[in-house]
């Protein structure tokens, strides 16, 4: 007995199939899909915490060297790393278009296809195209897109759909199905680490439980799981091999304030629930009881206890995990995707069907113009910094300080509180877009475990996890004396503070004071361009250190 005869097969997906999709149903994913989507179109840059910082990074790669001033801030260095999605997709995009318009393709893309992935697992596991998974819409704007960590989203789209041909081709002859998945397991390895491991816990968990349903353990059902288990092999050899690029290997499971932030992640939009946040996950979890207990909604018997299962491992997630942060986000986004791919719902009236429908579409409309106009006040803001950063030397060294945004500030224009509020962590990333306009160096680029290495004259001055500076430690590290008690302190990830002797090592910061001037201005700092909310100074020094 084989692993492809444990299982009952569910209607198999054909070319013409059993319940094809109707034309209204393409129509209304269609529409969906575009909807979502929408909110790049009125934006340059996304204000994803982590996304300027990429797109920097992208850029890099697209010039290839071919910028002096830029090589020698930053080189390109290729090597087998776990987290090379946007590496692989937007470099060749951007020869065509744009380097933003390419960036924001493949945000789309991200959104599309975590979308997709689960209208494809739900036709698998239900052997129809149902309006169901039109669900997953709501939940595409979560924490993990929040904080730009756009190649573990790509990476869960694309392990959705591995999943769904994995159940798929269950009639396949063993040999050619595990030959053919462990292409696919190794390509989602190079996506993202996390698409990899997610798609293994599932394959994993759905293979084990079919064997305990069916009750037929026996040596052979173990050995054909051990066969299925075959297809992780090649992934798992590029990830010993990936080893000796790895970064900080820094673990910590995190407060109650860390593990209640990843259990709201799939429907929070920020640092923080706003109210618009409060109301889709209530609506959710009022919409998911109320349909196990009038058992209108029922799941897929092969991911009933692997969700339980997957539910208790996002719960024990550690808050950083061997470096990464928020790696206890990630699971609860992606598990509730497979929940409503394994979801059938069937309300029993029109009447309540067409209420339920209008709600949802309430609640995305809601969200899609809450998305727009707080990203065009964002991109307002980014577009008058790149405007005003032409008085940063080509080349430059420059060095960030952020202030808090002053209360009464957090409000964006034109957006109700209700559905947004000013969030200072995306100011974090904004000055990598001088890396895009001024080929200028910013020394927490994300570099070391990433395609990007620092140039040689840089490594002094660069961290593999950085934030922009306050005006304390600005302040702090101004005067000879200071730096030098600075260079015995390390971060948590055992680094240098990178800003410890800025008056030598900098050319040009720039200050984001969100409009309160600072009082206390270091002398080495010459003041020659200031916008709405920041301020660019160049350092002045008796004598320029040669390089």
């Amino acid at each position: 007995m084989n692993s492809e005869r444990i299982l009952p097969a569910p209607p198999p997906l054909r070319a013409g199939g059993p319940a094809p999709a109707t034309g209204s149903r393409l129509v209304l994913y269609a529409l969906v899909m575009a909807a979502t989507v929408s909110p790049l179109l009125w934006v340059r840059v996304p204000p994803l915490v982590d996304y300027p910082n990429h797109l920097a990074r992208m850029w890099i790669l697209a010039r290839n060297g071919s910028n002096p001033a830029l090589a020698a801030n930053y080189q390109v260095h290729w090597r087998i790393l776990p987290d090379l999605a946007m590496d692989l997709i937007v470099p060749p995009i951007s020869k065509i278009l744009s380097i933003g318009a390419a960036g924001r393709v493949f945000i789309a893309l991200t959104m599309v296809m975590l979308i997709g992935g689960t209208a494809t697992l739900h036709r698998v596991l239900h052997g129809r195209w149902g309006v169901a998974p039109l669900w997953s819409a709501l939940f595409v704007y979560n924490a993990v897109l929040f904080w730009g960590f756009l190649n573990c989203l790509f990476g869960i789209g694309a392990a959705l759909f591995a999943l769904s041909g994995w159940m798929a081709t269950r009639e396949w002859r063993p040999g050619r199905r595990i030959l053919v998945f462990s292409v696919v397991a190794s390509l989602l390895f190079l996506l993202h680490l996390f698409a990899f491991g997610f798609y293994g816990l599932a394959v994993g968990l759905h293979e084990l439980d079919g064997r305990i349903r069916q009750r037929r353990i026996s040596l052979t059902s173990a050995l054909s799981l051990v066969a299925a288990g075959l297809q992780f092999a090649p992934g798992f050899l590029l990830w010993y091999l990936s080893l000796k690029h790895g970064g900080p290997t820094l673990t910590l499971y995190g407060d109650f304030a860390d593990k209640l932030y990843a259990l709201i992640s799939p429907f929070t939009f920020g640092t923080a629930p706003v109210p618009l946040d409060e109301v889709t996950g209530f609506l959710a979890i009022a919409f998911l009881a109320w349909g196990i207990l009038t058992r209108f909604l029922t799941f897929a018997p092969e991911f009933r206890r692997p969700l339980a299962v997957m539910a208790l491992v996002a719960a024990a997630m550690p808050n950083v995990l061997s470096g990464s942060w928020s790696a206890d986000l990630r699971l609860p986004v992606a598990l509730t995707f497979l929940l409503i791919a394994a979801t059938e719902v069937r309300i029993p009236t029109r009447r309540m069907t067409a209420a339920v429908a209008a709600l949802a579409f309430c609640v995305l409309g809601a969200r899609i113009w809450a998305v727009t106009q707080s990203w065009r006040d964002y991109g307002r803001q980014f577009d008058e910094f790149r405007a005003a950063s032409r008085v940063i030397a080509v080349g430059s060294r420059l060095l960030v300080v952020e202030g808090p945004i002053p209360r009464g500030q957090s409000r964006l224009p034109g957006v109700p509180g209700f559905f947004a509020r000013r969030q200072s962590v995306a100011y974090i990333h904004m000055a990598e877009l001088s890396v895009i306009d001024r080929s200028a160096f910013v020394p927490y680029l994300f570099t070391g475990w990433t395609t990007i290495e620092v140039a040689a004259r840089n490594r002094g001055i660069a961290q593999w996890e950085g934030v922009p500076v306050t005006p304390g430690e600005l302040g702090e590290s101004a005067g000879p004396g200071q730096r030098k008690e600075l260079d015995a302190r390390r971060t948590v990830y055992g680094e240098r503070l990178y800003w410890r002797d800025w008056p030598d090592e900098f050319d040009f910061v720039l200050w984001i004071d969100f409009g309160s001037r600072p009082k206390d201005v270091p002398p080495q700092l010459r003041l020659v361009a200031r916008g709405s909310f920041f301020q660019i100074f160049r350092v002045v020094r008796p004598a320029m250190r040669v390089r």
